[in-house]
């Protein structure tokens, strides 16, 4: 079981504990629509108190293991969390994720900040999370920088 984007689909930040704790669930509604739309494609959308106990270990919200049949979700997740696993989950589907590269692994993640700070509206994602997405992706940013100069 290979975890996509282990880089930070799992939140590298220090806040993901307090994110976990202080933000704005993710509406229930939503989220059993899109685990029923889900389930009608054989991909399994699952959230318990076990899986929050894995995720919590590996500081994340949510993880899509690869080939994208299994997204795991926090109980407590929030939207930006909510959706990057969506976005990451997509980018499977498309076949466009090298999941072997740090290189393409990181920049998905790019594209999956950057998606979520600019739809921070339709996606009803709090100032608190785009303050952490905008962390995220800087890191990222800088992360890809050090790659493309031979390093890491």
């Amino acid at each position: 079981m290979k975890i996509l984007g282990s880089e930070k689909m799992m939140l590298k930040s220090e806040k993901a504990r307090e994110i976990i704790n202080k933000q704005k669930l993710m509406d229930i509604a939503v989220i059993k629509r899109v685990k029923e739309a889900l389930a009608k494609k054989g991909v399994i959308l699952d959230q318990s108190e076990e899986w929050d106990r894995f995720l919590l270990q590996r500081n994340a919200e949510a993880v899509t293991l690869a080939p994208g049949d299994v997204i795991i979700m926090h109980t407590k997740v929030s939207a930006s969390g909510f959706y990057e696993e969506i976005i990451h989950y997509g980018q499977l589907k498309r076949g466009n994720v090298n999941t072997e590269s740090k290189m393409d692994v990181i920049i998905k993640e790019i594209e999956a900040q950057e998606k979520l700070i600019n739809y921070q509206k339709a996606y009803k994602i709090t100032d608190y999370e785009i303050e952490i997405l905008k962390d995220n992706l800087k890191n990222y940013k800088i992360k890809l920088e050090i790659i493309m100069n031979g390093g890491i």
